[in-house]
C-alpha cells in the first residue's frame, strides 16, 4: 500500500513542481516527459530489452492511467468543500472511499500482474518493481532537496 500512496504523491509532487515556474527559467516537466524519464529508469535498472520494453510499458502506463484515475476521483471527492464544513458522517464516508480505491488499486495490480507476467519473466518484474521504487525515492529526494535536483538524479 505504501507503494500505491508513494506513486501518487510522487505524480502529485511532480505535477505542482511542472507547474510552478522556477526564477532560474526551469523548464516544466510534463507528464509524458515523467513518463519517458519513468520507462527510461526503469529500462537501465530493471535491464529490460527493447522488445520487452516494447510490449511491457503499452500494459505498465495503462495501469498507472487506471490508479492514477481512481485517485483522482476519490480525491476529487475529498476536496469537494471545506474539512471544517463536513460532517462526521460525510467524513466517514470519504475515509471508506479512500481505502476503496486502495483495494481497488491492489486488486488492479494483480489482474495486471498476470499479463505481466506473459512479458516478463518474474525476476525481471521483481527488478521492474525495484526500479520502480528506486525512481520514486530519487524523484522524491530530488524535490525535498529542492526541484532544481531532481532532473539530475532521476537519470
Amino acid at each position: 500500500m505504501k507503494r500505491y500512496i508513494l506513486l501518487f504523491l510522487s505524480v502529485i509532487c511532480l505535477a505542482v513542481s511542472a507547474h510552478e515556474q522556477n526564477g532560474q527559467g526551469r523548464q516544466r516537466m510534463t507528464p509524458q516527459d515523467f513518463q519517458n524519464k519513468q520507462k527510461e529508469f526503469i529500462i537501465q535498472h530493471a535491464g529490460l530489452t527493447e522488445e520487452e520494453s516494447e510490449a511491457f510499458f503499452p500494459l505498465y502506463f495503462e495501469l498507472q492511467g487506471k490508479k492514477l484515475e481512481a485517485n483522482r476521483r476519490v480525491w476529487k471527492q475529498a476536496r469537494a468543500e471545506k474539512s471544517s464544513e463536513r460532517t462526521e458522517q460525510e467524513c466517514d464516508m470519504i475515509i471508506v472511499a479512500l481505502a476503496d480505491v486502495k483495494i481497488e488499486c491492489a486488486t488492479l495490480e494483480k489482474e495486471y500482474l498476470e499479463k505481466f507476467r506473459k512479458i516478463l519473466s518474474a525476476k525481471k518484474l521483481m527488478r521492474v518493481q525495484m526500479a520502480e521504487d528506486r525512481f520514486q525515492r530519487e524523484l522524491l529526494r530530488g524535490i525535498q532537496q529542492g526541484h532544481n535536483n531532481s532532473d539530475r538524479r532521476i537519470k
